[in-house]
């Protein structure tokens, strides 16, 4: 069963943040974890979607921000953290996942969802550009670290 999280979900996604902080080698402590993922899932800048299990079990997230594009002068969706239990994956979830955030963006308003992921991920790159995701090459992003 797919859905939109809410506070009521923040249990049941915390170990599957924690695996995906793991799987890029980023160590946060789990109190600002779950304070990180408290304020998202308030819902007033962003959007979370989770799959779950008969058991109930939690096995997917995707996580979503609202950002605007200035160009296009609409709302925009950075699909920011989308992650699947690894003995889950190759089951259609996380395409389920990408079908829900598309749906809810459209359903907003939004001009589009854009995301990022890790060059050596080829099984996340396959899987995006499968699902119509398009490299951007007109634009080269930059980070500047604030911290």
């Amino acid at each position: 069963m797919l859905r939109q999280l809410t506070h009521a979900d923040l249990a049941a996604l915390l170990p599957l943040f924690e695996a995906y902080l793991e799987f890029y080698r980023v160590e946060q402590p789990p109190e600002q974890q779950r304070t990180f993922l408290a304020g998202r899932l308030a819902g007033n800048d962003s959007v979370a979607f989770g799959f779950f299990e008969e058991d109930g079990r939690m096995t997917g997230f995707a996580l979503c921000h609202f950002a605007y594009n200035s160009l296009r002068l609409a709302q925009a969706w950075i699909l920011h953290d989308l992650f699947v239990a690894p003995d889950k994956r190759r089951h259609g979830t996380a395409r389920k996942l990408l079908e829900a955030v598309h749906a809810a963006a459209r359903a907003s308003g939004a001009c589009e969802a854009v995301l990022s992921t890790a060059e050596d991920n080829t099984s996340a790159r396959s899987l995006y550009e499968n699902a119509g995701y398009r490299h951007d090459e007109v634009f080269r992003t930059y980070v500047f670290d604030l911290r």
